[in-house]
């Protein structure tokens, strides 16, 4: 049983270095299906290696991709990407040449800051076949962990995870679903809290709806796929996560706009939304967002986060307090080697009390560089899954001030990074020189096979 972590990451390794040499697109399912059950498995699994699972996966990807040649098609989408990669990825590396936290602390710290960046590069490399895979992929898991997701809701998180196991305390924390007299676990079905569920799910919708869009009206796909978008949207109200209904009811309204919609079943979608609304109306548990209209209490959430704190941590740390001295989620059995800890429930205040001023502005910079990628045209097929996309990026980074996680989540942060690579890679046109000349094979538009 002591064995029980090493094993189940040596087979994550294995598993998705084999499918990413296969194609890349089936590493990258590999992995986001290793992190909708990273949770579980990490909570009933009380040992150092159990923490590694999904790192060890995201390791057999990136080693998979290395061993493969890239098309031009694949540098040419790379290139604008490239630097600022390099550029956040080599700041945390000098900043960990200097030892201000215990070494284990940084090593944790680094791997927060970087390990999920490569993940960018993923997301510009995959080509529109790819993205239906993931799309078709991410549908059955939807289903698969709402199973585990009712099945809590019914008979106890208890029944689930380990209740003693020092990492499922943010679980067992969370109980703050009030019915009926008493309080309720947030369901955080096979994630390591509700949050993360909720996140990964409001992100799977983007995946879902731009390939419901692709699927033609004989596609045995269709159905499954508007099924997964009902399980997505009932997930996010199960997990009570407040945080997640706005970006939820946002992306849901924008992906029924005309534009890009083309083939959208939208009887069946609205369907959908009237099921999700009567289960929501019939479902204390799934009713916990009804708080936001208690705008004292949204005020006071805020301030809590965004608050004169953060302008005191840049003066006492312009630098910062050392790689994972800022709010990085440690493992239980290094959280006594942390000095003079320094948290704040918000990501930017995170990144700055780690990397300093300098790597705040960097990834500030970033982001202000996606904002501004130009639009995917209106006659590309994945129009509107790129914009939805967008739109899931730029809410994700707006709202990152208000908690932690949103650069190490498992698999929320894969699902970020990736969307990002997706819309902000440029589109090149192949020029064909003759017009007798055959098109390009659709495997010239990813990684090939070395």
């Amino acid at each position: 049983m002591n064995s029980l972590g090493l094993i189940l990451c040596l087979i994550s390794f294995t598993v998705c270095f084999i499918a990413t040499r296969r194609a890349l697109a089936t590493g990258v399912v590999a992995t986001i299906t290793i992190g909708f059950a990273y949770g579980i498995l990490r909570g009933n699994i009380e040992q150092a290696a159990s923490h590694f699972i999904y790192d060890a996966g995201a390791m057999g990807l990136y080693l998979g991709l290395l061993t493969r040649h890239l098309s031009p098609f694949a540098k040419e989408k790379l290139h604008p990407l490239i630097p600022w990669f390099l550029c956040l990825v080599g700041w945390p590396l000098l900043m960990f040449v200097v030892p201000t936290q215990d070494l284990m602390v940084q090593l944790v710290g680094l791997r927060a800051n970087i390990f999920f960046l490569p993940f960018l590069l993923v997301g510009a490399m995959m080509n529109g076949r790819g993205y239906r895979q993931l799309a078709r992929a991410t549908a059955v898991l939807d289903g698969v962990v709402l199973l585990f997701a009712v099945a809590e809701a019914m008979f106890g998180v208890q029944h689930f995870y380990a209740a003693v196991n020092p990492v499922n305390l943010t679980i067992f924390r969370s109980n703050d679903i009030v019915y009926g007299g008493e309080g309720h676990y947030r369901i955080p079905a096979t994630f390591v809290s509700s949050a993360a569920y909720a996140t990964s799910m409001v992100a799977s919708l983007v995946l879902l709806i731009g390939g419901l869009v692709q699927e033609d009206r004989s596609s045995r796909w269709r159905y499954p796929l508007v099924g997964a978008i009902a399980f997505a949207a009932i997930g996010v109200f199960l997990s009570g996560s407040r945080s997640a209904i706005v970006p939820l009811f946002i992306i849901g309204t924008l992906a029924v706009l005309p534009r890009g919609t083309r083939g959208l079943p939208r009887g069946a979608w609205m369907g959908v939304a009237v099921v999700v609304a009567v289960l929501v109306a019939v479902t204390p548990r799934m009713q916990r967002f009804v708080s936001l209209e208690n705008t004292d209490y949204v005020a006071q959430r805020i301030h809590g986060s965004i608050n004169q704190d953060f302008i005191s941590l840049a003066i006492e740390y312009p630098i910062g307090n050392g790689l994972g001295g800022g709010g990085t989620s440690l493992p239980y059995f290094l959280q006594d080697r942390l000095t003079n800890p320094v948290v704040l429930e918000n990501e930017y205040a995170r990144i700055m009390a780690e990397q300093g001023i300098p790597g705040l502005l960097l990834w500030l910079a970033f982001i202000i560089w996606l904002a501004m990628r130009p639009a995917s045209p209106h006659s590309n097929p994945w129009y509107k899954g790129k914009l939805l996309a967008r739109l899931f990026c730029l809410i994700s980074f707006a709202t990152a001030p208000l908690g932690l996680g949103m650069l190490d989540g498992i698999p929320s942060t894969e699902l970020l990074l990736l969307l990002a690579g997706w819309f902000a890679a440029p589109e090149p046109v192949i020029v064909q020189m003759r017009r007798w000349e055959a098109p390009l094979p659709a495997s010239v538009m990813e990684a090939g096979p070395a």
